[in-house]
């Protein structure tokens, strides 16, 4: 008894950490995708409630600073608004669409001169000075409405891995489809099951209805038939008796 328990116990466990884990995918797939129908064009960032995401295709900002990344890496970006351009300072990381390469880029402010922001990557050289003589080849200029996210934090090789899941040929299938396949055909199991037990329950209530109306017709017949004979029994005293005084 104390076994079926226990096993009854796991697996209900197995299935609430089951259906956590069924529901967390589905929640984090449905941000994703929600994140990624909102991108209509390459010059738009993929966000959710003014939080974007962005993999690092290249090595320009692989550096010693504390908020450096490298190319795989995966990096969180704030959507900037109108307001927050003016809180932008030297040192702050910005996404913006970069018209030379006609593609998102995401380098530090240098230098911010009148209205314009000078950008350049952490590894890229020679470093740019403020007043110096730099090579115009080695930064960018941008105007404050060219820039479209602030960087906020980074994790650590995610890129590539989302990379691997976004590419149709490589790791959807793999990731995206077949997990989810296998949750769906799992919680499809579990849903017949139960369907099959209420069913199940509710024929053996049925059967033990029916039982217990039989039994109680069978009782009530045979009280009847005791009652018959007994008062079979009582005429036939009753005549006896008649006849015995007679004589």
């Amino acid at each position: 008894m104390k076994k079926d328990n226990k096993l009854k116990y796991v697996g209900k466990i197995g299935k609430i950490i089951l259906n956590v884990l069924f529901y967390t995918f589905i929640a984090f797939m449905l941000i994703f995708s929600i994140a990624n129908i909102r991108k209509k064009t390459n010059a738009e960032i993929p966000n959710i409630f003014g939080r974007g995401f962005l993999s690092v295709q290249s090595d320009s900002m692989d550096g010693n600073k504390s908020d450096s990344f490298k190319q795989g890496d995966l990096i969180f970006v704030k959507m900037i608004r109108e307001k927050d351009i003016s809180k932008l300072k030297i040192g702050d990381i910005v996404t913006f669409y970069d018209k030379s390469i006609k593609a998102i880029n995401t380098h530090r402010i240098v230098d911010i001169v009148d209205d314009a922001f000078i950008t350049q990557g952490d590894n890229v050289k020679p470093t740019y000075v403020p007043g110096g003589s730099n090579d115009p080849s080695r930064y960018e200029v941008i105007s404050a409405n060219e820039i479209i996210a602030r960087h906020t934090s980074t994790w650590k090789g995610a890129g590539t891995k989302l990379d691997y899941i976004q590419d149709p040929k490589g790791g959807f299938a793999l990731v995206i489809v077949l997990p989810t396949a296998i949750l769906f055909a799992i919680e499809l199991f579990i849903l017949i099951r139960s369907i099959m037990k209420m069913n199940r329950e509710k024929l053996e209530a049925k059967h033990a209805e029916e039982l217990i109306a039989s039994e109680e017709e069978l009782q009530k017949r045979l009280d009847a038939e005791r009652e018959a004979m007994r008062q079979e029994l009582l005429k036939e005293l009753q005549k006896e008796e008649v006849s015995n005084n007679k004589d």
